[in-house]
């Protein structure tokens, strides 16, 4: 049976001892904020899941998807669980007053987001989706279609998607083939074929809007020439025309041309439809401005992105989790160094340190990306600071930072879950367990939102030089004025001097990277990806420093002390990676590049 326990403790810690949220949400206009109500709704929210979504995930992987005459059918449970989550008001937290929300800040998101994952990731990336579309429309969308979708998007009454890709386009996007046809009454009629469209069709909700990508006639070339467009499952009912200005929400029996053709078979998320949808003069509604498509996509895809890097952490901590439970109980051989237990006929499997290596790595990586997680989502909140300078800071980390969290903590999740295994051995691999299923259910996050390889090039190409360095100069500012803080305390140096070192070698490698790369982009492109993986380690450096600095405080607290033991494992047995990856980067591309053709 499957175990589960969310952090809530490890959010209070970071919430108002590391980065003192508390002070941030004052300073953004929720001063009625406290420490008792966000335990509060992370509890409530934690128990939801725990109670409702947890028991349903080994079901849905269990029972998968009925596909049929176009209409996707979700396990057993699925449904009823949706309705309790509208019923109880959870989907709509962060969402605006006026559309039944709260208004809460990003960062309890992203902390409400890893335990949703854990319980029960299938069902969790609907609500994300949902949220995503809320925004898009909210932000970018005119009147009439907020007053008609923003408060049943918000509540989950309707859910919601992006459809980007087709058949023949994946990232390239400014291949597409689905064409807007502007209609008189302003409307348009939108035709074409997307796939690989998660939740893209499903019985939890009564509607769903899709966002897509099409182009209108005679738009430019490329990317310059995609528009978004609003396009739902089903029309109001009493719309024959033009706008849904002052239309009830009730629904249309008839479809609005957009069909299911046929859900994927998958590795994993097998209670998660992915969906190929035809568009067959579908009546949508432009969004934003014509031929703004892909950069008001890019807000939700960004957005989708740092989300899917909280599902490599959330299914890294459930597997992490049951891997613990079981070695507690598992007996096997005795402590190399003398038996630990002489009333039984074996040692627990805890004494040997193979196993407290691998379950280790799994906490400190978890922890050290949660950490970061918070950060970025006190970031994403600053984005609505009054100040010019705090909102360019932010907008600038968030830039540098999305293709770091997305491609750190997936690849770590999909690490940790493959080691968790590793530690039950053939239970592992057996599916009461469970923990196989949150490898195979984790290794979608590596591919979705731009594949990891795609992040590291978006990284290393695009944010490290993107407006001559801003970026990256947001970011070696406060690097370097912690490590000058803490330069003359010496129970700071066995964390603080690695952390100055690696900078420095960051430093050193992006130089590389961008005058190597500017002569032959094939040396950027051959390092990409473990300049990315060396980035994530240095911010994981920098959290757990922050961490340890704190800690030192409480040197009679279980709780602190145990941080100070992980801040430990994590400099002396994760962070020497750094060391191979500089070496991989200064390697080059050319053994890559001149490898024969033909002998691969």
């Amino acid at each position: 049976m499957v175990v589960y326990k969310a952090p809530y403790d490890e959010y209070e810690f970071l919430f108002h001892e590391v980065f003192d949220v508390l002070d941030l949400a004052k300073r953004l206009g929720h001063e009625d904020l406290d420490r008792d109500f966000i335990r509060m709704v992370m509890e409530g929210w934690g128990n939801y899941c725990t109670e409702v979504l947890l028991p349903l995930n080994e079901v849905g992987d269990r029972e998968g998807l009925v596909f049929e005459s176009g209409e996707v059918t979700m396990p057993s449970g699925f449904v009823d669980a949706w309705k309790e989550g509208v019923e109880a008001g959870w989907f709509a937290t962060t969402c605006r007053p006026e559309h039944g929300g709260m208004a809460l800040p990003q960062f309890v998101r992203n902390g409400v987001d890893e335990i949703a994952i854990s319980a029960n990731m299938s069902l969790s990336v609907v609500p994300a989706l949902g949220l995503g579309v809320y925004e898009l429309v909210t932000n970018h969308g005119v009147q009439e279609l907020i007053d008609h979708y923003g408060e049943y998007l918000a509540n989950g009454h309707w859910c919601g998607t992006m459809c980007l890709t087709e058949p023949h386009a994946g990232t390239d996007l400014g291949i597409i083939r689905t064409k807007a046809v502007p209609q008189d009454d302003g409307s348009y009629r939108v035709t074409g074929t997307k796939i690989f469209i998660t939740a893209g069709e499903h019985d939890l909700s009564e509607n769903i809007v899709h966002m897509v990508l099409a182009k209108t006639p005679g738009a430019p070339e490329g990317t310059k020439g995609i528009s978004l467009f609003i396009v739902p499952k089903l029309l109001p009912k009493d719309w024959k025309s033009g706008s849904v200005e002052g239309l009830s929400r009730e629904l249309s029996d008839a479809r609005n041309g957009v069909t299911c053709s046929g859900i994927e078979e998958k590795m994993g998320l097998h209670a998660s439809p992915t969906c190929v949808l035809n568009f067959d003069d579908s009546v949508g509604w432009l969004v934003g401005e014509l031929n703004s498509g892909m950069s008001l996509m890019f807000e939700m895809m960004n957005r989708e992105r740092l989300a899917t890097g909280m599902m490599g952490l959330g299914l890294g901590e459930i597997a992490y989790q049951n891997a613990l439970a079981w070695a507690r109980e598992r007996r096997q051989g005795r402590d190399l160094k003398g038996i630990r237990d002489p009333s039984q006929a074996a040692d627990n499997i805890l004494v040997h340190p193979d196993v407290r290596r691998m379950l280790l790595t799994a906490k400190v990586n978890n922890e050290g990306c949660r950490a970061l997680g918070v950060w970025v989502g006190t970031l994403l909140d600053q984005l609505h600071s009054d100040e010019d300078e705090t909102r360019e800071r932010a907008e600038a980390l968030i830039a540098l930072l999305t293709p770091v969290v997305k491609a750190h903590f997936t690849d770590l999740g999909c690490e940790t879950t493959s080691t968790c295994m590793q530690v039950m051995g053939g239970a592992g691999y057996c599916s009461e367990y469970g923990v196989e299923q949150f490898y195979r259910d984790v290794r979608i996050s590596k591919i979705w939102e731009g594949t990891n390889g795609i992040q590291a090039l978006d990284l290393a190409g695009r944010k490290i030089t993107q407006d001559l360095g801003r970026n990256l100069r947001y970011l070696m500012w406060p690097l370097a004025e912690f490590i000058e803080e803490n330069r003359d305390i010496p129970e700071m140096a066995e964390f603080n001097k690695p952390l100055h070192k690696g900078v420095r070698g960051l430093q050193q490698l992006t130089l590389l990277m961008i005058s190597q790369g500017m002569g032959n982009p094939h040396f950027l492109a051959a390092g990409a990806t473990d300049y990315c993986r060396y980035f994530g380690n240095i911010m994981l450096a920098y959290m757990w420093a922050r961490m340890a600095r704190v800690c030192l405080e409480h040197p009679d607290s279980d709780f602190h002390q145990a941080k100070l033991a992980s801040a430990r494992v994590f400099f002396s047995r994760i962070y020497p990676e750094t060391i191979s990856l500089g070496a991989n980067i200064q390697a080059g591309h050319k053994d890559l590049m001149n490898y024969p053709e033909a002998m691969m």
